[in-house]
This record gives structure tokens, C-alpha cells and sequence, in this order.
């Protein structure tokens, strides 16, 4: 006996759904491996999937490429907010913000845009404001700091933008590079910078 129309289409679907976590696995891989220079045919043999079920759902590398970038800055921006809401005093939120920031980076650095204008940032992205939900967490922590008397005082928001420029990227892939690839160490070198610079 054969399935229903209802059992057949909603099995079609789970298919597609499955086809779908496996591409966007692939091109998260791929991408953070090599940046956007990989080719959907290279994601859909990753895959395992025909190129024709990439294009259905993604019609160019470039979106395709747009929305992995989304989930890893969206994933950064979670990883971040918990790490800062796990910490208690404000000098250990911003440790554990650092060290975040450098984990998530040391693995997926090419899907990460953390520039500090939406305005630079490629037409395809619909996620520009991860620096500014950083900017915000940090200049946060650091008044926070400042309040409590652990924080020298000063402008907030210059402080965390001044904060910012060691946790991008292209920053955490350099500083880990002369740590011996040793991200954890990048880090608490840039704690250590950043600490005995806040204090108050």
C-alpha cells in the first residue's frame, strides 16, 4: 500500500529541509576555510547535493554567502551577550567578552563583519549592526566599571570603541598568529592590554 499525497509531501519536505542544514553547513565550513572566494559547486559536493537544490533556495554565492555571515554574527552576538551576562564583576565581563569574541573569531574569521559603519558594509549583508551590539555590550560594562569605581573614568563609548579595534577579526587572526595559534593566549594578552589600561 502505498503513502498518501500528505505523508509523501511532508517526508519531500523533510528531505528538503535536511538538503538545506547540510548546505548551509557546508558553505559555513567552506566560507570560514577560505572566505568568499569558494564556488557553489564546491558547497554543493560538500554537501552532497545537486548545485540546482543551492540556486532554488539561494540564486547567487553572494547571498548564499550573506546569510551564513548572518547566523555567525548572530551567533557571535549571543555567544558575547552570554558570556558578559555569566560574569559578575565588571573587569571579568569584559574577560569573558574578549575571550569570546576571540573563539568565535579564531574559527569563522571571514564570516564575522565587524565593521563600525553599516555603510561599509557589502549591500548583501542585512546584519551591519554587530558592531554597534558590541559597542553597545562593552561601552555597557565599562560604565557599569566606572560606577562601581573599578573602571577608570573617561567617555564610555570611546573607551569600548577603543576596546573594538582588538577584537576584530583580521586583529584576533594576527594576535593568535604570534601567540603560536594559540587563541586563548591572544586573548588574555589582549585582557591583560585592556585591563591594566581600564582600571581605575
Amino acid at each position: 500500500m502505498g503513502e498518501g499525497p500528505e505523508v509523501d509531501a511532508r517526508r519531500k519536505r523533510r528531505d528538503a529541509q535536511r538538503n538545506m542544514e547540510r548546505v548551509l553547513e557546508a558553505a559555513q565550513e567552506l566560507f570560514a576555510e577560505r572566505g568568499p572566494e569558494v564556488t557553489m559547486e564546491e558547497v554543493a559536493r560538500r554537501a552532497g547535493v545537486g548545485v540546482g537544490t543551492i540556486y532554488r533556495r539561494f540564486p547567487s554565492k553572494e547571498i548564499l554567502f550573506a546569510a551564513v555571515s548572518a547566523a555567525a554574527c548572530q551567533s557571535t552576538r549571543h555567544c558575547l551577550a552570554q558570556a558578559a551576562a555569566d560574569a559578575h564583576d565588571p573587569l571579568e565581563k569584559l574577560r569573558a567578552i574578549i575571550l569570546a569574541q576571540y573563539r568565535q573569531s579564531a574559527g569563522q574569521a571571514a564570516l564575522i563583519d565587524l565593521r563600525p559603519d553599516p555603510s561599509d558594509a557589502p549591500p548583501d549583508l542585512d546584519h551591519p549592526g554587530l558592531y554597534a551590539s558590541i559597542h553597545t555590550l562593552l561601552a555597557r560594562v565599562i560604565a557599569a566599571g566606572q560606577r562601581q569605581g573599578r573602571i577608570r573614568s573617561g567617555d564610555a563609548h570611546m573607551l569600548a570603541a577603543i576596546c573594538l579595534e582588538l577584537l576584530s577579526p583580521r586583529t584576533v587572526q594576527n594576535l593568535s598568529r604570534l601567540a603560536g595559534d594559540d587563541v586563548d593566549v591572544a586573548a588574555d594578552q589582549v585582557v591583560g592590554f585592556l585591563t591594566a589600561g581600564l582600571a581605575a
